[in-house]
C-alpha cells in the first residue's frame, strides 16, 4: 500500500487533520501510527474523579534533566500516550489566551493566517460554546468540542461571590460576560471546560477516525528520508516513508509529524533532519542540517500552595459538611469556578528585563512593558482537605522568556529524550512567578479583601520549611518555596518552530514531503492551555494540506 499521507502520532492534532482530510476526500488513503492504544472506551479517564491520567497507564511519563533554578531537581513531565494525545489525560481547561500572543505569531511568520484574526474562524469552528448570547462573533455553536462552565452545569460554588469581591478589592475586575476566551483574558473570567456534561472529550473521539487506517501500539523509529548523492544542498531531500521501531518500512506521499513538542523533535533528529553537532554525537548521518529543531523549548510552570479555612463546618470547601457537595453536578468538573489572569508590575519588570539583556529596556517599544501582557493565571480552588479545612491556589506562569531544549538520549527511538525546559531560568521567569504568589498571599492572607478578612486563617505550610507565606515573606522565602515546589503546567511548545524549523504552511525546511502539526510549531509562547491553540492550528492545517493536494493534482 502507498499512502497519501501518514502521520506520525494519534494525537490532538493528527486526529483533527486526519479526520478532515478523509471529510475533504473519502478516497484518500490515510494512515495514522501512535505509540499508545485506543483508550477511549476506558472507564478509569472519561470522568472528572478518574484514576489513570498523569502518571498512568497513558502517559509517556517523562521527566525533565535536572533543574538549574529548582534547586537540581528533576520535574515529571505528563505526556499523552494513546490515540488522542494529551486529550486522553489533561484536565480539560479551556482558555485560549491572548490576542496579542497569536498576532506575535503572525508578525514573526509574516502572515495573517497566523494573526490572532487569521485563527479565530479555526477556534470557532472547533467548540460548541455552552451559550449563545456571550460574544457571538468569538465563539462557536456548531463545533466537535463542546464546552461547559460552571454555570451551564449548575455548580454555583458558596465562595463565589466573595472571590469576586476579593479580585475586585486587589483591582482586577470580571472581563465582560465574565468570557475569558474573547482575545483578552485579563481579568477575572468563568472557567470554561472541553467537557460534555463532566464527561471527558477525547480528540480522535469527537474528530471521528472511521475510515482511516490506524495503527495503535506502534512505535515510529524514523522518517525515511532520501538525498540524491548529487544534490548539493539541503532541498534535495524528500520524504518517503516512515520506519517502524520493528524495523518495518512503510512508504507515502506525505509524512505528518504529529508526535508533540517532545517527541516530534526527537523523529526528526532520529531521521537525520535537525542540529548536525547532536546528530553527529549519536552517529546520526546528517541529511538536513537544522540547528533549531529540538530548541526553543517553552512550558508553562506551576506552583501549588494551600489556604486553612477558619470554620471548616461553615461549607465552603469540598469535604466540609454541606450537602450542596453531594450533589451530582458538582462532580462534573473542576472545584473552582473562575480563572484569573494578570500583568505583572512594570517597574519591577523592567529591572528584570535589565538583568537578563544587560542594557535598561525602552519601556515604550519592549514587547514585555510597552503592552499590558498575561504573565499570570490564578486559580483558587474550594478543595484542599478531605475534611474541608484547606482550599488552594495555583499559580500558573503562562509568558516564560526562559527557553530550553529537546536533544537525543541516544539513537534508540525507544529511550526519551533529554528534555530541559529551563524553568525559571530568565530573570523575568523568577520576578513574574514571585510576583504571582505575591498577589495571591494578598488574595488570601491579608485584610485587603474579604476572604482574608473572613474566610481563611493563613496558609498550610510545606514540608521542609518551617516559615509559612504571608504578607511578611521576604522575596528570599517566597523564591524558596517556588524552588521548592514549582513543576509543569503540561503545556510544552516551541521545538520545531514556524519561521525556523517549518514554514507557514508548516513543511519542514529542506524536505520535501514532510510536515509538522502540532504544539512544537508555536513560534511564541501562547499564554493559554494549549489544547485550543493546537485544535485551531490542525484545523487549519488540514485545509492548507488538502489545498496543496488539490493543487497539485
Amino acid at each position: 500500500m502507498f499512502w497519501d499521507y501518514i502521520f506520525v502520532g494519534g494525537g490532538l492534532a493528527s486526529s483533527v487533520v486526519s479526520h478532515r482530510l478523509h471529510q475533504f476526500d473519502p478516497s484518500l488513503k490515510i494512515l495514522v501510527v501512535e505509540a499508545g492504544p485506543d483508550a477511549s472506551n476506558r472507564s478509569d479517564i472519561i470522568w472528572p474523579n478518574s484514576t489513570n491520567l498523569i502518571g498512568g497507564d497513558f502517559d509517556w511519563k517523562d521527566n525533565s534533566v535536572n533543574q538549574s533554578y529548582l534547586d537540581g531537581r528533576s520535574i515529571n513531565l505528563p505526556n499523552g500516550k494513546a490515540l488522542g494525545g494529551g486529550t486522553v489525560i489533561n484536565g480539560g481547561g479551556w482558555l485560549r489566551g491572548d490576542k496579542y500572543d497569536y498576532d506575535l505569531w503572525g508578525s514573526l511568520t509574516n502572515d495573517a493566517r497566523w494573526s490572532y484574526d487569521g485563527q479565530l474562524p479555526y477556534m470557532r469552528k472547533t467548540e460548541t460554546f455552552w451559550n449563545n448570547t456571550t460574544n457571538p462573533d468569538q465563539h462557536g455553536h456548531n463545533g466537535p468540542v463542546l464546552i461547559q462552565s460552571a454555570t451551564s452545569t449548575g455548580r454555583a460554588f458558596p465562595l463565589r461571590d466573595y472571590a469576586l469581591k476579593s479580585w475586585a478589592e486587589l483591582g482586577i475586575d470580571p472581563l465582560p460576560g465574565l468570557d475569558a476566551n474573547a482575545g483578552n483574558p485579563l481579568g477575572v473570567g468563568e472557567l470554561n471546560e472541553n467537557k460534555q456534561e463532566g464527561r471527558r472529550e477525547i480528540a480522535s473521539t469527537i474528530y471521528s477516525l472511521d475510515g482511516i487506517t490506524v495503527l495503535a501500539n506502534t512505535l515510529v523509529e524514523k522518517v525515511l528520508v532520501e538525498k540524491p548523492v548529487h544534490a548539493e544542498d539541503d532541498n534535495g531531500a524528500v520524504a518517503v516513508g516512515i520506519r517502524l521501531a520493528c524495523n518495518t518500512e512503510i512508504r507515502g506521499r506525505e509524512i505528518i509529524v504529529a508526535a508533540g513538542a517532545v517527541r516530534t523533535p526527537q523523529v526528526l533528529m532520529l531521521s537525520g533532519v535537525g542540529p548536525a553537532g547532536e546528530l553527529t554525537k549519536h552517529g546520526i548521518l546528517t541529511l538536513v542540517d537544522h540547528p533549531d529543531v529540538g530548541q526553543n523549548l517553552a512550558d508553562h510552570g506551576l506552583f501549588f500552595h494551600a489556604w486553612k479555612v477558619k470554620d471548616p463546618s461553615a461549607g465552603w470547601a469540598f469535604g466540609s459538611p454541606n450537602p450542596l457537595f453531594s450533589q451530582p453536578q458538582y462532580g462534573l468538573g473542576f472545584p473552582f469556578d473562575l480563572i484569573v489572569s494578570s500583568d505583572v508590575r512594570k517597574e519591577g519588570l523592567a529591572a528584570a528585563i535589565a538583568e537578563d539583556e544587560g542594557a535598561v529596556p525602552d519601556p515604550s517599544t519592549h514587547p514585555l512593558l510597552a503592552n499590558k501582557r498575561t504573565f499570570v493565571e490564578h486559580v483558587f480552588m474550594y478543595a484542599g482537605a478531605a475534611d474541608g479545612s484547606l482550599v488552594t491556589f495555583g499559580a500558573i506562569t503562562l509568558l516564560p522568556t526562559a527557553r530550553g531544549s529537546v536533544k537525543l538520549a541516544s539513537a534508540d527511538i525507544k529511550e526519551a529524550p533529554l528534555i530541559d525546559p529551563n524553568f525559571l531560568g530568565t530573570a523575568v521567569d523568577r520576578y513574574a512567578a514571585r510576583e504571582a504568589i505575591k498577589t495571591q498571599i494578598k488574595f488570601a492572607g491579608s485584610d485587603a479583601t474579604v476572604i482574608g478578612r473572613e474566610i481563611l486563617n493563613g496558609e498550610a505550610g510545606a514540608t521542609g520549611f518551617d516559615e509559612v507565606l504571608s504578607t511578611n515573606s521576604t522575596d528570599e522565602y517566597i523564591d524558596a518555596r517556588i524552588r521548592a515546589g514549582f513543576g509543569t503546567s503540561f503545556h510544552p511548545m516551541g521545538t520545531a518552530a514556524m519561521g525556523k524549523v517549518v514554514d507557514s504552511n508548516l513543511r519542514v525546511k529542506g524536505v520535501r514531503g514532510l510536515r509538522v502539526v502540532d504544539a512544537s510549531v508555536f513560534p511564541v509562547a501562547i499564554t493559554g492551555h494549549l489544547q485550543v491553540a493546537t485544535f485551531a492550528l490542525a484545523e487549519q492545517a488540514a485545509e492548507i494540506i488538502y489545498a496543496d493536494h488539490t493543487n497539485s493534482s
